[in-house]
């Protein structure tokens, strides 16, 4: 049976306390106990203040009180019956005999001028608060009865009425300073499964004997670290944000289930902190129970590989779930520009977090689980903003013992802009002759999967002729470093790079040695433009090239495609770009759309301008490879088995032995064509 109020107005009825205590025999502490209470109070409160408990009803806190040694201490509520029922329970046979209980009306008491030196109140003011009374009449009461330097300690759930309410009136009078503090409950007597743990809060008002600008810290962790908050609004601001993380943590809880894919929670280290320490994402099967019995853990990804699918995407997510054979799973990733000391930290810093967000009483325990013991490690090389890329950072990060050098955009910190492996060679003095190791990059290696399956598709391209490729976008130049250092000695190709971005070109000579100058059958020049200007320009004067490659993202996420800008791939400019390929010219463009329906348009764009069009799919990837070229028929698509179409590739003078592995993928899965 529902015994809470059904309306606001039943709540603030004398009537309804009367009928309510008759029915409830036992305590009810909706705000925690004296346990979860007192290491506040016994701060603010000492054993020799006169203190007035407000609005008693039949709560214990004021008999935990008297029987920690607080004896000086009067309660009061309006409803009579609970009044006899505390006295008959607490105070028969004289026991406490210091300890009074008294019926009365907190909006006309009847007391001296500055009689008490504490006023407490459990839950009467959200009682008060929830038909919006007039509360100053309340307060006043209460300020007239506080000695200067007196306290009213406000216990509540601060709902956005109550804070109100209470900010109105004591922040405007300026004779108050105002704490409050997030009371960690673990004693409540209503089943955190059963509803929404509504954050407590005890609030300290501290009357001042002359005015003042009253000042507002808060502690909203609960954990004794207090920040001072510039005005009403950010108070308002704090506490609403700690209110729905726990609706929030109720919702996944007692559910599971988010519309949102990519949906994570970011959890800080303290209330200053701008980057959090731990971002946790959630995963579950697609029909289970809330049970006791529910299988839960807790995955924590080591430093440097929360960008690899199995954890930056929801279906790798969901097939992390399957191995790691439970029903529901927390996957943690840790932040850039924090410091982990073991696994076994992490661990103990997570374990009060992660646990409000599983179903209680769990008959079987929450593991922890990762990759081994091992954390990983990363290094922060240089970090600035750029005015194109925003904030970015390089950073060296070591996996599985190896190093590899990243640039990340902060904007889109899960996605690695670019990768390069580190290397330890030996380099020889000339003068001395004496041996040194030095750290370089490894030019054999090729991190990303697409970058790969363009470098290949480069082989369907049969000429002995020299050849000409524009890429668009730079990045760290790892794409183009690559290919300069692995196309066959008979290849002769002159590469245009395009980037709008001066400080990318900067970072890619400086932290991944990247050099226009490689071999004499490569020809390299970068040119800083915005690929739009630049295609337009070359379309004017009828400058064509075999190859031209987009490898650019976009900086807007609201229309889904992530690569490239939308801009790069509406018709107009699409017809710019067929106008700048030779006569069997290819345009390759990386593609990463979420939106199925702008995707299917870009792909009938490309078709209607192109008379072949093959979409290679990325494996365990967003990224699809679109292949356009005006090619009449291309012969490799004729090719019945993988044997021989690998024969057809190998044939060509841009063939790199060293994507053995691609072209193997490429050809057992023969690539979709795209048609009208």
């Amino acid at each position: 049976m529902n015994i809470l109020p059904k309306s606001s107005k039943e709540f603030a009825r004398k009537e309804y306390w009367d009928q309510f205590f008759t029915k409830r025999s036992k305590s009810f502490e909706w705000y925690g106990n004296y346990n979860d209470l007192r290491s506040t109070i016994s701060r603010y409160v000492k054993l020799s203040d006169n203190i007035l408990v407000v609005g008693c009803g039949n709560s214990r806190l004021s008999v935990d009180l008297y029987d920690d040694g607080y004896h000086q201490n009067t309660s009061i509520d309006i409803s009579e019956v609970v009044i006899k029922k505390m006295i008959s329970k607490y105070q028969s046979n004289n026991m406490r005999p210091e300890m009074v209980f008294e019926v009365m009306d907190i909006f006309n008491m009847q007391y001296e001028d500055e009689q008490f030196n504490v006023i407490l109140d459990k839950g009467t003011l959200d009682a008060l608060s929830s038909d919006n009374l007039k509360l100053d009449k309340m307060f006043d009461e209460i300020s007239r009865t506080l000695i200067p330097l007196g306290r009213y300690v406000c216990i509540s759930l601060l709902q956005e009425n109550v804070l109100q309410n209470l900010l109105n009136y004591f922040v405007k009078s300026k004779t108050w300073i105002i704490r409050i503090h997030r009371c960690r409950i673990i004693s409540s007597e209503i089943p955190p499964s059963d509803s929404v743990n509504l954050p407590v809060f005890i609030v300290i008002l501290t009357k001042l004997k002359s005015s003042m600008n009253t000042t507002i810290d808060i502690d909203i962790h609960g954990e004794g670290k207090f920040h001072k908050c510039e005005d009403v609004h950010e108070v308002q601001q704090i506490v609403d944000s700690a209110q729905k993380f726990e609706f929030l943590k109720y919702h996944i809880r007692t559910n599971g289930k988010l519309e949102d894919d990519n949906f994570h929670i970011e959890l800080f280290g303290d209330q200053t902190s701008t980057i959090s320490r731990y971002q946790l994402f959630f995963v579950q099967k697609t029909s289970i129970s809330t049970s006791s019995a529910t299988k839960c853990a807790t995955f924590i990804v080591p430093q440097g590989r929360e960008h690899e699918w199995l954890f930056s995407t929801n279906k790798g997510r969901q097939n992390l779930l399957k191995q790691c054979q439970v029903d529901r799973l927390i996957v943690v990733h840790l932040s850039r520009k924090h410091v982990y000391e073991s696994m076994e930290h992490i661990k103990n810093e997570l374990g009060s977090q992660v646990t409000d967000f599983f179903p209680i009483n769990l008959t079987k325990k929450i593991n922890f689980l990762s990759l081994g013991d091992d954390i990983g490690e990363r290094k922060t090389c240089f970090e600035s903003t750029s005015e194109f890329s925003g904030q970015f950072i390089v950073e060296d990060v070591t996996v599985d013992e190896q190093k590899f050098r990243r640039l990340v955009f902060l904007d889109n910190r899960n996605v690695i802009q670019s990768e390069a492996k580190l290397k330890i060679i030996k380099s020889k003095n000339r003068k001395n002759k004496n041996t040194k190791l030095i750290e370089t990059i490894d030019t054999e290696y090729l991190s990303c999967e697409h970058h790969k399956v363009m470098a290949a598709n480069l082989s369907l391209t049969h000429s002995t002729k020299p050849m000409t490729l524009l890429l668009i976008g730079l990045g760290g130049g790892c794409f183009i470093k690559f290919m300069s250092e692995n196309l066959p000695p008979n290849c002769h190709l002159t590469i245009t790079v395009v980037e709008i971005d001066q400080t990318m070109y900067d970072i890619a000579q400086k932290w991944f040695q990247f050099q226009t100058k490689v071999k004499q059958n490569i020809h390299i020049e970068v040119i800083i433009d915005d690929g739009l200007h630049y295609i337009s320009e070359q379309a004017k004067i009828n400058r064509q090239f075999d190859f031209i490659i987009f490898d650019v993202d976009s900086k807007n996420y609201s229309l889904g495609v992530s690569c490239p800008p939308i801009e790069f791939v509406q018709e107009s400019f699409l017809q710019q770009v067929r106008l700048c390929l030779t006569e069997n010219g290819t345009f390759m463009l990386n593609l990463v759309a979420r939106n199925e329906e702008e995707k299917q348009r870009i792909y009938q764009r490309l078709s209607s301008l192109f008379n072949q069009c093959l979409l290679f799919a990325v494996e365990e990837d967003l990224n699809e490879i679109l292949h356009c070229t005006n090619f009449p028929q291309m012969e490799y698509l004729q090719l019945k088995d993988s044997s021989q179409r690998h024969n057809y590739l190998s044939k060509s003078t841009l063939y790199m032995p060293i994507l053995a592995e691609t072209y193997k993928y490429l050809c057992e899965k023969k690539p979709h064509l795209l048609s009208l």
